[in-house]
């Protein structure tokens, strides 16, 4: 696959030459961060340094097939060395880290590689691509730099990356990122994956998760004249299920694919804050990234998150009233 797409100088050469390396990623790690993770340690394992991978939170069993899964750690069980250098990706703030902050704060040296448009280029060394689809496109492209060969374990990891950042490779904007991302998919796949199969695993539901639907499909609101969709996904809906973050994040698919909505929301309780998911469908008129930077979060403009004290209620009026203004605004930008 011919590309220009390179790491920034100083970062490989730097990457290739520490050893005792840990590789952390967000609170809530989904298809990219933790298939990014996975393919990075699988790249640097190839010349026998010492890796690991923390994350805050564990992997959702729907990634739990991508190799190595089962040695991702958390933050309570220790790690195997004293790590000289941190990688973090997927992560435009420090403070995503969440409980596994310390982990990082320890090494000596941060690599921060990211394609969030919010990043705030906190490493020793940054790579911050916002054109790139995922994570996993810059891993894909950053292993010639270390020397190494794309492996079927690695294209598996990368892949799904891809799938999962993309929307299913719904969220291709433009005819050449589009063709750039499916050249890609096409280049990970010839290493012997079989699509079906994989799209399987990551996303044949469950019958509880499909009850669990039904549920809060019957919250589904409307505003501005049906050009905001959202859900609400209450602490008391949830009894009786094992629903992680992993499952409610593909919910908010529901109201965004509604025919006239241009902004879909979901509002999911947490003790004392609401996790407030944002899509827009046309992110160069109406930039959620924008709104949620706003209050805290942050994200893309096309898919951003924010979680916001207060109650649900409180919260989503908030949300709304900001919602509605950007609404106001690309109109008269027309």
């Amino acid at each position: 696959m011919k590309t220009k797409i390179k790491p920034p100088p100083g970062l490989a050469p730097a990457l290739r030459e520490v050893d005792r390396v840990v590789i952390l990623s967000h609170e809530r790690p989904d298809g990219d961060s933790i298939g990014s993770q996975l393919a990075l340690a699988s790249a640097l394992k190839t010349s026998r340094r010492r890796v690991a991978i923390v994350n805050p939170d564990p992997v959702p069993e729907r990634f739990r097939f991508l190799p190595g899964a089962d040695r991702i750690l958390t933050p309570d069980r220790p790690l195997p060395f004293a790590p000289a250098a941190a990688v973090i990706i997927d992560s435009p703030l420090l403070a995503r880290l969440g409980k596994a902050r310390p982990v990082a704060d320890a090494a000596a040296v941060k690599f921060n590689i990211d394609h969030h448009v919010s990043n705030t280029r906190y490493g020793d060394y940054n790579w911050v691509d916002t054109g790139l689809s995922s994570v996993g496109e810059m891993i894909y492209h950053l292993l010639p730099s270390l020397g190494v060969k794309l492996t079927r374990p690695i294209a598996l990891c990368l892949y799904v990356a891809l799938l999962t950042d993309m929307g299913k490779f719904q969220f291709m904007v433009t005819p050449s990122s589009g063709a750039r991302v499916l050249r890609l998919a096409a280049e990970l796949v010839s290493a012997g994956l079989v699509p079906y199969e994989i799209y399987k695993r990551v996303y044949n539901h469950s019958a509880s998760e499909l009850v669990l639907l039904r549920r809060v499909l019957r919250t589904l609101g409307f505003s501005a004249s049906g050009r905001i969709a959202y859900l609400d996904v209450r602490k008391r809906t949830l009894r009786g299920f094992r629903a992680g973050d992993s499952e409610l994040e593909g919910l908010i698919a529901y109201p965004r694919d509604i025919r006239g909505v241009l902004v879909a929301l979901t509002f999911a309780e947490r003790s004392g804050a609401v996790k407030v998911s944002f899509r827009s469908k046309e992110p160069g008129r109406i930039d959620v990234n924008r709104i949620a930077s706003a209050f805290g979060g942050g994200g893309h403009p096309a898919a951003a998150g924010a979680l916001i004290a207060g109650d649900l209620e409180s919260v989503r009026a908030r949300i709304l009233k900001a919602v509605k203004k950007e609404l106001v605004a690309a109109e008269k930008s027309k």
